[in-house]
C-alpha cells in the first residue's frame, strides 16, 4: 500500500463519542506533523471544541447530529481516513468521490475501502483476569488509541507520543475559576473533583448512596473540598449525591459544563478525579490529572494505555464484563459488578493519588 504523500489532501472522519475522541489525538498530531497541508477534521460539532488551540490551520466540518455527515462538504479531498467503523462514514466518503479511503473492514462496508484493515477476533476463551468467557467470534477489545495507531500504520505514518494531550484555553479556564469562585474556591484551592452524573438506569453508574458514603469517607479522610459535577441531563443524579452525603465540603457544579474548553479546565485544576466509566475521564488524563475509574461492565482491556495515572476500580463477576447500558439480571445478580466495589477501596485508590500529585 503506498504511503501518504505530504501534499496529500487528507479528511478524517473523528470518533463521535468523547473518550474516543481525545484517544484519537496523538495520531492527529502525528499525521498533521506528517502534511505539509494541514488535515480537515469532520465530526461532531459539540465535540470539536475539544481541539481548540491544536492542529492550526486545520479546517474543522462539523455536523450537529450522529450521521449527519454531508459528501459535499467531504468532496475535493485525496484521502479519507476514518477511525469510526461506521458503515455511513465510508458510504459518505466513497459518495464523495474520494479516491483512497482508509478504515477498518466491518459492518459490511470492506467493498468501499481501498485500504483497510480487519478488526482482530477473540477466540471464546475466558480472558486473564476477566470472569466471562468470549462470544466467539466477538471483536477483540482493546483501546481506540491502538485502533487509531494502526490505521495511520498504513499510511506509513508512525507516532511517536501516543499519550493523548490537550491544551486548556485561557478564557475557559477563566469561567471556571469564576464559577469555582462562586462556590468560594480561591483560585490556589485544591479540590477533589467527582463525576456522579449518569443516565437513569445505566449499567455503568455507581450508584447515588455509594457516592454519598464515598464523600463522607473522603471528607474524614482528606482535607479538600469536593467539587461535584455531572453532564447534561444528570443533574438530578447529582442532586440526590448531594442531599445524602453529610460531611465535609461538597460544592456542587450543577450547572453542566459549558462547552469542551470548560470541561479541560475543571479536569486540570483538579487534584484527583473520581468517576465512574465515562468520556471525561480521558479528558483528565490528557490534562495531567489523576483518575480514579469505578468501571463495572466495562472491558478493562479498553483502558489498558497509561495505566501510571488511573486506578481502575473493578470486580471480577461471572456475568461480565457485559458492555450493556442496562442491567438485565434481576436478584443479587442484578448490577452486581457494581455494587461489589465498596467506598472504602475507591477512598484508598484516590489517598495513594492524592498524595502522589500534593
Amino acid at each position: 500500500m503506498p504511503a501518504l504523500a505530504p501534499h496529500d489532501r487528507v479528511l478524517v472522519r473523528l470518533p463521535s463519542w468523547l473518550g474516543d475522541l481525545v484517544q484519537a489525538e496523538p495520531s492527529l498530531r502525528a499525521l498533521s506533523a506528517h502534511l505539509s497541508t494541514p488535515p480537515s477534521l469532520a465530526g461532531p460539532a459539540a465535540l470539536l471544541p475539544l481541539f481548540d488551540g491544536l492542529f492550526p490551520g486545520a479546517p474543522r466540518i462539523p455536523h450537529r447530529v450522529r450521521g449527519a455527515e454531508q459528501r459535499t462538504e467531504w468532496s475535493g479531498h485525496d484521502v479519507a481516513l476514518l477511525f469510526p467503523g461506521s458503515f455511513r462514514s465510508a458510504w459518505t466518503a466513497w459518495r464523495a468521490g474520494i479516491p483512497r479511503r482508509i478504515g477498518w473492514s466491518r459492518d459490511g462496508r470492506a467493498a468501499l475501502l481501498t485500504d483497510r484493515l480487519t478488526p482482530p477476533l477473540e477466540r471464546g476463551a475466558t480472558p486473564l483476569g476477566l470472569g466471562r468467557p468470549g462470544r466467539g467470534r466477538r471483536y477483540l477489545p482493546r483501546s481506540f488509541a491502538t485502533s487509531c495507531v494502526e490505521l495511520l500504520g498504513l499510511l506509513g505514518v508512525s507516532v511517536a507520543d501516543t499519550r493523548p494531550r490537550l491544551p486548556v484555553a485561557d478564557i475557559p479556564r477563566a469561567r471556571v475559576l469564576e464559577r469555582l469562585a462562586a462556590l468560594g474556591l480561591a483560585e490556589s484551592d485544591d479540590y477533589l473533583l467527582v463525576n456522579t452524573g449518569a443516565r437513569p438506569g445505566s449499567a455503568k453508574a455507581y450508584p447515588a448512596e455509594r457516592w454519598a458514603l464515598l464523600i463522607d469517607l473522603l471528607a474524614d479522610a482528606l482535607d479538600l473540598p469536593l467539587v461535584l459535577v455531572c453532564g447534561p441531563g444528570e443533574e438530578a443524579t447529582l442532586k440526590q449525591v448531594q442531599s445524602r452525603a453529610t460531611r465535609g465540603r461538597v460544592l456542587p457544579f450543577v450547572d453542566p459544563v459549558a462547552g469542551m474548553g470548560e470541561l479541560l479546565a475543571l479536569c486540570a485544576g483538579a487534584r484527583v478525579f473520581l468517576t465512574a466509566d465515562s468520556g471525561p475521564r480521558h479528558v483528565a488524563l490528557a490534562v495531567g490529572t489523576p483518575v480514579v475509574c469505578v468501571a463495572g461492565p466495562t472491558d478493562p482491556r479498553h483502558a489498558a494505555d497509561h495505566l501510571e495515572d488511573l486506578r481502575l476500580v473493578r470486580r471480577e463477576v461471572a456475568c461480565g464484563p457485559c458492555h450493556r447500558e442496562v442491567c438485565p439480571l434481576v436478584g443479587p445478580e442484578h448490577h452486581a459488578c457494581m455494587l461489589a466495589i465498596e467506598p472504602a477501596e475507591l477512598v484508598d485508590r484516590t489517598i495513594e493519588l492524592a498524595l502522589v500529585t500534593g
